[in-house]
């Protein structure tokens, strides 16, 4: 994994604007893997803690890693204001080293960030024989009560370099072909919620490729954009959106 110092400018965004992952979420991965309560797990690319603080009540112990040090300061702050035991790692995964072996190995929003060649072999010897690694993402989902959701995309793809997107493009599947990891199981969740026009803005602040730091001087069109394209979906400020959570799980 790269060090990424434009992601300093998005950590204030992140962890308050970025698709949720619902609360069932967690319970229904806990119920699926027959989760006992003292699973040692480790969040690769950790950001804020999402992963690891939304699992904390179905394992025993959660260590968090990332190469950006103001996530690490933010994941911090996220573990005491929800009560949570985080281990936290300053690094990047491909230098990681312990001797310890993990139950759980949750990767976010960040597989398209991790040098595979480097990464696999660690996974190798991070995951316990029978220990799974889950891949997730909550993002918006196309649905009849998100109409808004396309165009706001397009505008938010229009102020990114093509080559940019593209690295986000990354099929689990295939980055784990002929590795000694296989997907064994799909886990998904939906959640309808509503979601304003500030938290939307702050959401596309929160990407790389449209952070503050990237955006620069151009930071307040691009949010003027942003918020000219919701409007005319929004009442009172405010739309409706479908969270769809997954978990690809991937085990030997």
């Amino acid at each position: 994994m790269k060090a990424m110092g434009r992601f300093a400018s998005t950590v204030e965004f992140y962890s308050r604007y970025r698709e949720p992952y619902p609360p069932n979420f967690f319970a229904q991965i806990a119920e699926r893997l027959a989760l006992r309560g003292g699973e040692k797990l480790l969040d690769i690319g950790c950001g804020p803690g999402l992963l690891a603080i939304g699992f904390a009540p179905f394992i025993g112990r959660a260590t968090g890693v990332d190469p950006e040090l103001a996530m690490i300061t933010a994941a911090k702050v996220a573990a005491e204001e929800a009560g949570v035991a985080l281990s936290l790692v300053h690094g990047q995964i491909e230098h990681f080293s312990t001797a310890e072996s993990f139950d759980l190995v949750t990767i976010g929003r960040a597989l398209h960030w991790l040098d595979r060649r480097l990464t696999l072999p660690l996974l190798k010897q991070l995951v316990s024989g029978s220990g799974r690694i889950l891949i997730c993402r909550a993002s918006g989902g196309e649905s009849p009560v998100s109409p808004w959701l396309k165009p706001y995309q397009d505008v938010r793809r229009s102020w990114t370099a093509a080559e940019g997107e593209k690295r986000y493009r990354v099929d689990a599947k295939t980055w784990f072909a002929e590795s000694c990891f296989a997907e064994v199981a799909a886990i998904s969740v939906r959640e309808r919620r509503q979601v304003t026009l500030e938290e939307l803005i702050g959401r596309a602040l929160s990407k790389s490729n449209t952070s503050p730091a990237l955006l620069g001087e151009r930071r307040a069109a691009f949010e003027a954009e942003i918020k000219a394209v919701l409007e005319p979906f929004a009442q009172h400020g405010v739309l409706h959106e479908e969270i769809l959570a997954q978990a690809l799980v991937f085990a030997r």
